[in-house]
Parts: structure tokens; C-alpha cells; sequence
């Protein structure tokens, strides 16, 4: 028996209250219409110290409304972020692959194993995590941040974009900073990753340095875009919430210390 499961329905979750967490003895509610039973730590078939539940309706928990996991990071905080975004993986990876892709038919979770498997092709499902590519590109004291053309978007943060196929994750960094905001960099540098549930990306963190171009942001992918001081900088993520705000705030620290990255 898990310590604590985690509910989810339609790709949101379920609070108990304020928190994630729900005690393990709610799967034994008859009235609970539960699609999967998914650990979160270890292999199917082996104990997990969290479950992801995966509900078909909302039967048997009562007024509990679905928020979305993105509105953890404000209402719970990183930590439960961090829980609840790698149960959300787990759940988007179960409801993507129910079916196979192949013949069609259904899949079963595998007991030995985190996989989905089709019992008429043979066919094995894993959980898949999207590589993408974040940079912050600086020009000495100055770095440049972007807002995103995304609707509500009201913070300034660094590039990012998908690594695309047969693409080494530095052509990605060099390919989408031309493709949206048409200059060249240079010392392209890895720094560090981070997950990102949304669905399943692994945002993969790099720092560059400006060499040419006259900035034009691609309206498509940005509303605007501007070279800021290190010191002078607009609404930018947190640092203790995504890896955007550490590279910005590991570089302006670095600037303004003396030390160089």
C-alpha cells in the first residue's frame, strides 16, 4: 500500500483541501470510477511510495473541483510541483498510449515493468519526455528576455523551442534563437535541466553569448523582445520555480560579483 496517492482527471488534479495528497484507504471507496492505478517511484508490480490515480468521472469525491498543475507553483509551492508534474507525466503518458498505435487494439500496464503493452502486436509503450532546448543569450551586461505571444503571457523570460530530429541539443539552441529572433551567438554552454510537465518536457538549459544580427522577434512565437542591463531587468520568472529564472538569476549574479559564466 502506497503512503499517499495522487488524483487526477482530464489531465488535472484533485486537491484533498489544500494539498495533493490524498490517503491511500480513498481507492477503497466503491464509488471512486478509477481508469489506472500508476506509481509514481519504482516499477509496476513493486511497492511505490506515491500512485498517480487516473479517475474516468468525478464520482464518489463529492464537490472537488480539478485545477490545473501549472497553478500548484502558486498555490502549493515548488515542492508540490514537483510531486504532482511527474504523477501528471505519468497520467498523460497512461491516456495518450491506452490504445495502440500500431493495430489499434488496447493496451495493458505491464506487470514487471513501467510500460503499456498490446497483447495483439507485441508493441511496448513507454513513457516518452520531450528534449527541449532554454537559452539565455547575454551581450555582456546585458541579456535578452522575450514575452511570449502566448495570450496572458505578462513575464519576460529566455528562449526556448523543441530539439527537432537528427538535432544536437546546441544546433536547437542556434537554430531557434535565428528562427525567433534573427541574430547569430556563440560559446554555446550547457548549464542545467529541469523537468517540465506540460505534458513531459525536459527543458534542457544552456547560456550563449550575442555575436550578430539586428534583433526581430518572430511575431508568430513572440510579442516582443529587448536586450535588458543586468540590473534594470522587467517580470521575469522566479528562480526557485523554473529553470528560466536560475539561468537569469545565475548570470546577473555572476555580472554583478565579478565572475564570469
Amino acid at each position: 500500500m502506497p503512503a499517499a496517492v495522487i488524483l487526477f482527471y482530464d489531465g488535472k488534479v484533485l486537491l484533498n483541501g489544500e494539498k495533493p495528497l490524498w490517503p491511500a484507504r480513498v481507492l477503497e471507496s466503491p464509488d471512486l470510477d478509477i481508469q489506472a492505478v500508476l506509481p509514481v517511484t519504482g516499477t509496476f508490480g513493486a511497492e511505490a511510495e506515491y500512485q498517480a490515480v487516473s479517475l474516468a468521472t468525478l464520482n464518489g469525491l463529492g464537490s472537488v473541483e480539478p485545477i490545473a498543475v501549472r497553478h500548484l507553483l502558486l498555490a502549493n509551492g515548488f515542492d508540490a510541483f514537483s510531486l504532482v508534474g511527474r504523477a501528471s507525466q505519468v497520467v498523460n503518458w497512461f491516456a495518450m498510449h491506452r490504445f495502440c498505435g500500431v493495430c489499434g487494439n488496447s493496451t495493458r500496464l505491464a506487470a514487471s515493468a513501467r510500460v503499456l503493452h498490446c497483447d495483439d502486436c507485441s508493441q511496448d509503450y513507454y513513457p516518452r519526455i520531450n528534449p527541449c532546448i532554454i537559452v539565455l543569450i547575454n551581450r555582456g551586461n546585458e541579456i535578452l528576455l522575450a514575452r511570449s505571444s502566448r495570450p496572458g503571457a505578462d513575464f519576460y523570460s529566455c528562449l526556448a523551442g523543441f530539439i527537432e530530429p537528427g538535432e544536437t541539443a546546441e544546433e536547437a539552441v542556434r537554430r531557434e534563437v535565428y528562427e525567433e529572433a534573427n541574430i547569430q551567438i556563440t560559446n554555446i554552454r550547457y548549464v542545467k535541466s529541469q523537468p517540465w510537465p506540460f505534458p513531459s518536457q525536459l527543458m534542457l538549459g544552456f547560456f550563449a553569448d550575442y555575436v550578430d544580427g539586428d534583433l526581430q522577434p518572430d511575431p508568430e512565437e513572440l510579442a516582443e523582445a529587448h536586450w535588458y542591463h543586468v540590473t534594470q531587468l522587467p517580470k521575469v520568472p522566479a528562480a526557485d520555480i523554473s529553470v528560466a529564472g536560475q539561468l537569469i538569476a545565475d548570470y546577473c549574479q555572476s555580472v554583478q560579483s565579478g565572475e564570469s559564466y
